[in-house]
């Protein structure tokens, strides 16, 4: 959620802005090699380290920020949030004595500190990578695309072996590793794929790659199936109806999903009350698998707990406190900012991601297949967010930022002069 819009046609016209897009931009672009180049190998290798990625993409573009009016809104957005979060840490039954803060250890623990400082730093590198000349941004898109697919096609070779490789690769490091832990180490890369899938989709359709697009699409799903990383086989399904949806109604479309987006943050608790009452989610319990059956359980207990304090919520990482009823978070951001920072920060959180679905109603004015590309990607990051982590988890949050960072890249390849791709092809 520490990001700003690149969902927004906020580009300069005009003299000016095509002198502002054809100045050279060798540090950013220098930066943005370095996001894009890292980003596959982080994805296999180790998926939490998205968080001092983007961390430091933050701190190395600062010389190369310039804020624009059209990034203020979403910044003021997230900053009153984790303000109010901050707040809330007062009456949370989580809360922290800083009197016992003795090491980095216990400062890392500090989940409001850290939403500011994941608020400056992932937020400069979003709105930063923003003012990348369209040569620089034209070369890290082409990075991220081919990067993306070589992911997928090595994560479904792994796969299907049984993560043989990834076992290997702990081998050279000295530290052998269980097959299925393995396993669950690759089924990580499926979180990074599905966010990237679109924007990598719409440079590879763009720069005459389509045969790649279908490539990707194999490689995230193979790896999905087998690592059983259901939210993502979801989040790609919920992603490619929004895509439908923009396609083809443009702008009509993209309102239409401002409400979609808006609805789970006014109506989570609610919705499951209701399931709840009219029998609906008991019937689910008889269908649902072990993992969906527990998320079940996770979800009607924390609908129940948002009754007590509805307004002002639990307080910052209150999920920790409920015991085995709620293990560590409630893998449902939308229930999680109503029971920690109740309707207050329901409302905000909604706010921002609405915020950002409008920016794609913007956008569709002047391309349908941007515009396409953003809502699926807002979508699959909503959905995996609804179903799977918890809505502070640093490395989430940062993927958050690279999803629309990926996504300015995406914007920055120009379509190929002999054709227009929005007749040639629905990927555009």
């Amino acid at each position: 959620m520490t990001v700003t819009s690149s969902f927004e046609p906020d580009a300069p016209s005009g003299a000016s802005g095509d002198a502002a897009a054809a100045r050279p931009t060798p540090w950013l672009s220098g930066v943005a090699i370095f996001v894009v180049v890292m980003t596959p190998l982080l994805a296999y290798l180790a998926p939490l380290g998205f968080a001092p990625l983007l961390a430091l993409t933050g701190l190395l573009a600062l010389p190369g920020l310039r804020l624009t009016r059209s990034a203020a809104p979403p910044l003021l957005i997230l900053l009153v949030l984790a303000l109010w979060a901050a707040v809330s840490t007062t009456w949370s039954p989580a809360v922290i004595d800083l009197a016992k803060l003795k090491g980095y250890g216990d400062i890392e623990s500090l989940t409001a500190l850290k939403l500011f400082l994941q608020l400056a730093t992932y937020g400069a590198a979003v709105v930063a990578l923003r003012g990348l000349s369209d040569a620089g941004a034209r070369r890290a898109a082409t990075v991220l695309a081919y990067g993306t697919v070589a992911l997928a096609v090595v994560a479904a070779l792994d796969s299907l072996s049984g993560a043989a490789i990834y076992q290997k690769l702990h081998e050279v490091t000295g530290e052998a590793i269980r097959p299925d832990l393995a396993m669950v180490k690759v089924s990580l890369s499926t979180y990074v794929m599905a966010l990237l899938f679109w924007p990598a989709a719409l440079i590879l359709s763009r720069l005459s790659r389509g045969g790649l697009i279908w490539l990707l699409a194999a490689g995230l799903i193979v790896t999905s199936v087998i690592c059983s990383s259901d939210a993502c086989l979801v989040a790609l399904a919920a992603g490619g109806l929004a895509w439908l949806l923009v396609y083809a109604f443009r702008q009509t479309g993209a309102k239409v999903l401002v409400g979609l987006v808006a609805a789970p943050f006014v109506l989570a608790p609610l919705a499951m009350l209701v399931g709840v009452e009219t029998g609906f989610i008991a019937w689910l319990h008889k269908l649902a698998p072990a993992s969906w059956d527990s998320r079940l359980n996770i979800w009607t207990f924390t609908a129940d707990h948002v009754q007590n304090h509805p307004f002002r919520g639990w307080g910052l990482d209150a999920s920790r406190a409920f015991g085995p009823a709620i293990p560590l978070h409630t893998h449902n951001a939308q229930l999680q900012l109503w029971l920690e920072l109740g309707a207050i920060g329901a409302a905000l959180g909604g706010v921002f991601f609405c915020w950002l679905a409008y920016g794609i109603a913007r956008l569709s004015e002047r391309s349908r297949t941007e515009a396409a590309m953003a809502a699926a990607a807002l979508v699959s990051y909503l959905v995996i967010g609804g179903v799977s982590f918890g809505v502070w988890q640093e490395w989430w949050l940062a993927l958050g930022a690279l999803t629309l960072i990926a996504c300015g890249l995406a914007r920055a390849v120009a379509e190929p002069e002999w054709t227009d791709l929005d007749e040639l092809t629905p990927l555009g």
